[in-house]
């Protein structure tokens, strides 16, 4: 972290050749990508295809720090996106499907000065990026831009962001999750056994989502795993319960310990889907130790193919 806010301090002394707005940021975001055309279609292997029009797509991301979200900070100091996913909500189905994102994906990040002004663009890992900015609206801004082009200018349509407390806050607000363990986490709590239905509480909720061992290689895919667990979990528990709107539930940590740009008929919209829990997709690719640290490095061909499936129709 200490790296983080040294880059961005030296950084500044750059501004005045590279700054440019995140106005103008915005306008070349619009600008044709290689695989994407303005009228969203795209061209792949011989074949034409369109963007799916029927399709919602909700950047979420879980965020390593206990300070409050929408502060404004120093580059560097606003934490980093632990968590990244997006849900896809068909609106005709009323299906979600979720593509679980790796925390370390190689890619292009923007670097942002303490005003929130573009700096420079660096290559590092995908959950920097949130770093990288002020916090807050202008960090999520970042992280929803960043993922994007990483998916090939994927339309998303608006990001759902919660640090560290708000996961045993909402997890205790709904009276707690009931989680089947998939297999076994004994290493993590004593009672996480494989086939056991446990009811997470308080700690014990923040300990099955975040909890990873940092001196093993790629322990990142498994808790990668429980966090998709844990966040569908925690949607049927809406589903099948009486508890309220879930824009109410959450409404007290909102700009405290929760971030949005959904309005709250799109967050109570949330909980009405059924997500296709055995149809989770991860961004295709290989885990490689870099000088220091992990990092994951997209098959580009695969992510293309992936993206036209989960996105796409063949125009005939």
């Amino acid at each position: 972290m200490v790296l983080i806010v040294c880059l961005a301090a030296v950084l500044v002394f750059l501004k005045k050749n590279t700054t440019q707005s995140q106005a103008d940021d915005e306008l070349s975001a619009e600008v044709e990508t290689p695989s994407q055309a303005i009228d969203n279609t795209i061209e792949w292997k011989g074949k034409t295809y369109t963007l799916r029009t029927n399709l919602t797509n909700i950047l979420f991301l879980g965020i390593d720090s206990t300070d409050p979200i929408e502060n404004t900070y120093a580059p560097g100091d606003a934490g980093q996106a632990d968590c990244i996913m997006i849900l896809s909500l068909d609106e005709d189905t009323k299906e979600g499907t979720i593509l679980q994102i790796n925390r370390n994906t190689m890619t292009s990040l923007d670097v942002y000065d303490y005003g929130g002004d573009y700096l420079i663009s660096v290559d590092g890992q995908l959950c920097l990026q949130y770093a990288y900015d002020i916090g807050g609206q202008s960090s999520c801004w970042a992280m929803k831009k960043t993922v994007s082009s990483l998916l090939y200018g994927l339309d998303i349509d608006g990001y759902f962001a919660m640090e560290v407390d708000a996961i045993s806050t909402i997890n205790d607000a709904l009276g707690g999750i009931d989680i089947t363990m998939s297999e076994d986490y004994t290493y993590i709590d004593p009672g996480f056994i494989e086939g056991e239905t446990v009811h997470l509480e308080g700690d014990l909720a923040e300990r099955f989502v975040r909890y990873r061992d940092t001196e093993e290689f790629n322990s990142v895919e498994g808790r990668m795993k429980r966090q998709v667990e844990y966040i569908t979990a925690m949607i049927s528990t809406l589903r099948q319960s009486e508890h309220e709107a879930l824009y109410d539930i959450i409404s007290p940590w909102l700009g405290s310990d929760l971030i949005t740009d959904l309005t709250a008929e799109e967050l109570n919209a949330l909980s009405s889907y059924t997500y296709l829990t055995d149809e989770v997709q991860y961004l295709p690719g290989e885990m490689r130790q870099g000088e220091v640290y992990e990092e994951y490095y997209v098959d580009e061909d695969a992510l293309q193919d992936l993206l036209i499936e989960l996105f796409y129709t063949e125009v005939k």
